[in-house]
């Protein structure tokens, strides 16, 4: 063995254990932020397990199913634009009203 192949593996061997650090660490690091994220899904998950018990809390319970959700959700809808509909024509009435009275206000 020639001392020249000697210190070019000496040298590889005292680099080789830096590079293996430097490895290790963004390993860990990686490794660190990949937990930060499943943790994230975890949370998330368990809020929509959360609201999926709820769900089935309500429709167990007898307070309906989706399909009747929905179905109330409908008819509270249009109500509502039954309900708009009522009030402009109670507002046009009103305007008419207040109409005439000016008219008759103003010339008596």
């Amino acid at each position: 063995m020639s001392s020249s192949g000697y210190s070019k593996q000496l040298a590889s061997q005292d680099v080789a254990p830096d590079k293996a650090v430097e490895r290790l660490e963004k390993a860990v690091t990686a490794a660190l932020l990949r937990v930060e994220l499943l943790e994230g899904e975890v949370v998330r998950m368990n809020e929509q397990g959360e609201e999926l018990e709820g769900l089935l809390e309500g429709v167990s319970s007898g307070e309906g199913g989706p399909r009747e959700m929905i179905a109330k959700l409908h008819i509270l809808e249009e109500e509502n634009r039954d309900l708009r509909r009522r009030l402009d024509e109670g507002r046009e009435g009103v305007d008419r009203l207040l109409s005439q009275v000016k008219f008759l206000e103003e010339h008596p």
